[in-house]
């Protein structure tokens, strides 16, 4: 790729992400070059994790029937990400060029799951078409400590229990949390009819709110139990049945429509910022891939390119560590969708400064349904509250943020 054909991108994208019109005099007074990407994405759409979806004391109703293992990749999750990959290629196609990559100038990383090596190798294929770009992992079903912090085989530091619960936990605590919630709490509890259960007369459990929430700080990660627990896991399931396609009649048994799932999608999100936002938990949940973010925009030899594929509680980790915020169509605030990411663009103004902007780009809800092309807003600017300029952040005080 040619400098000036980064110029020429890094000039129209610049115009492109401001509000007010971008003359070409003022372009040229203002030259903005863009020198390194690095996007931090979710997997694809994904078949539930367990089969069943939620244990069968829940529900007895019969689950829609996937084509793939619990928590592979679909085929429409396939296809979903390589509309993705398409708007990735022409938002960035002066800083990618149109010809295959030299060796070096990207690097493609996923962690070790059948969804997040096939999301990153379905993406590669479809930016760069035709090119031997490899996907490097650490072995599919090994822990990669970088995107699974937590895991059995990564050694992790104690948790500071108190640091957690003070900012985990506002007034009122879990039961506060609960009663916010009661009516997203009855909705789902209709559509697991779990009224008509038997644990409704023996355990007395004839709603998610006769299951009091749970915030359990004993071990080295935070876990929720109880109703939050149950109805984060239940949104994320019906999210991911709409998403994938299946007949509206087969989403929640047909009893909840898309401007539920994107109600309800909130509480996934409140999961996420009770144990994943938390600095106490955050800081050290992102560090390696802030490492390997500070050193794909910074490192000397690093390429211009790099896409991380983890999971959405790695977006939730880095997210909380350095205060971003976000929201995609169809998705409650702060909810990491399937294919979402957070991306870092290293840019460099016309005197030499170096500086970071954020952006969150994700295919809506219905896109990822109807399977449609992601339009300009797909990607967005998000503010970065730790920087003294809450648009963006000085390389120098961005690398200061990486614990």
């Amino acid at each position: 790729m040619t400098p000036s054909r980064i110029l020429t991108f890094a000039t129209l994208f610049a115009c492109l992400a401001v509000v007010t019109p971008c003359s070409t005099a003022s372009a040229k007074e203002n030259t903005f070059t863009l020198e390194r990407v690095v996007i931090l994405m979710r997997h694809g759409i994904k078949r539930p994790n367990n089969d069943p979806p939620l244990p069968k004391r829940f529900t007895d109703q019969a689950w829609p029937v996937w084509s793939v293992p619990p928590a592979g990749l679909t085929p429409h999750g396939e296809q979903a990400i390589a509309r993705i990959a398409d708007f990735d290629r022409l938002t960035y196609a002066g800083l990618l060029g149109s010809d295959c990559p030299p060796a070096g100038a990207v690097r493609v990383i996923a962690d070790t799951d059948q969804r997040t090596i096939r999301t990153a190798e379905v993406y590669a294929s479809t930016v760069f078409k035709g090119c031997d770009v490899r996907v490097e992992h650490a072995g599919e079903g090994h822990a990669d400590a970088h995107f699974s912090p937590f895991n059995e085989d990564v050694a992790s530091p104690p948790l500071d229990r108190k640091a957690f619960m003070d900012e985990a936990l506002t007034s009122g605590g879990m039961a506060a949390i609960d009663k916010a919630h009661h009516v997203d709490y009855a909705l789902l509890s209709e559509v697991l009819n779990l009224k008509d259960l038997p644990g409704c007369q023996i355990d007395k459990v004839c709603s998610l709110s006769d299951m009091p929430s749970v915030l359990d700080v004993s071990g080295r990660d935070p876990k929720v139990s109880g109703a939050l627990k149950t109805a984060s896991s239940l949104s994320q399931i019906l999210m991911l049945e709409y998403a994938n396609g299946f007949p509206m009649d087969e989403v929640g048994w047909g009893k909840v429509s898309e401007s539920q799932i994107t109600a309800l999608s909130a509480l996934h999100a409140e999961e996420f910022r009770l144990i994943a936002r938390p600095k106490a938990v955050a800081t050290y949940a992102s560090g390696g891939l802030l490492k390997d973010i500070e050193a794909a925009l910074f490192g000397p030899d690093a390429s211009p390119y790099t896409l991380l594929v983890g999971h959405d509680g790695n977006i939730a980790y880095v997210g909380g560590a350095l205060g971003l915020h976000w929201q995609a169509q169809g998705f409650a605030a702060d909810d990491p969708p399937p294919g979402g990411a957070l991306i870092f663009e290293l840019w460099r103004d016309g005197a030499g400064e170096a500086f970071v902007r954020v952006r969150f780009r994700s295919s809506s809800l219905e896109g990822m349904r109807n399977l449609t092309h992601l339009k300009r807003a797909a990607s967005t600017r998000i503010p970065m509250p730790l920087c003294d300029v809450k648009a963006e952040c000085s390389a120098a005080t961005f690398k200061a943020l990486i614990p």
